[in-house]
């Protein structure tokens, strides 16, 4: 894990324990990772950690997910597909619950 976007990939459901109790990405991916990308905002793990502190976005069935601006999600967020959320401002919004696929949203 380089970066925090590498980090929030390996926390999500995109990865999984082998029977080695090694990190890998579960078979349906085929061996194809997530995109993640990150605002500048959560370059450090001390600015990223709030982005996750309530859940970590299922990225099962994601392709990509860009994040811009200050934010946190919910529980229960999944992303389909490819997904961007933009944040504009500088107050922190929320990514509520829910199944984002193939879009972006605005905030």
């Amino acid at each position: 894990v380089k970066t925090t976007a590498d980090l929030l990939a390996v926390r999500s459901d995109a990865y999984e324990l082998d029977s080695e109790f090694k990190l890998v990405l579960r078979p349906e991916r085929n061996g194809v990772p997530p995109v993640v990308k990150l605002s500048d905002h959560y370059k450090l793990v001390d600015e990223f950690e709030p982005l996750i502190a309530r859940g970590v976005p299922s990225l099962a069935r994601c392709h990509s997910l860009t994040v811009e601006g200050k934010m946190v999600f919910e529980p229960n967020v999944e992303i389909v597909g490819e997904v961007k959320f933009v944040a504009p401002g500088e107050d922190t919004k929320t990514v509520a619950a829910g199944t984002y696929q193939n879009r972006e949203v605005v905030l």
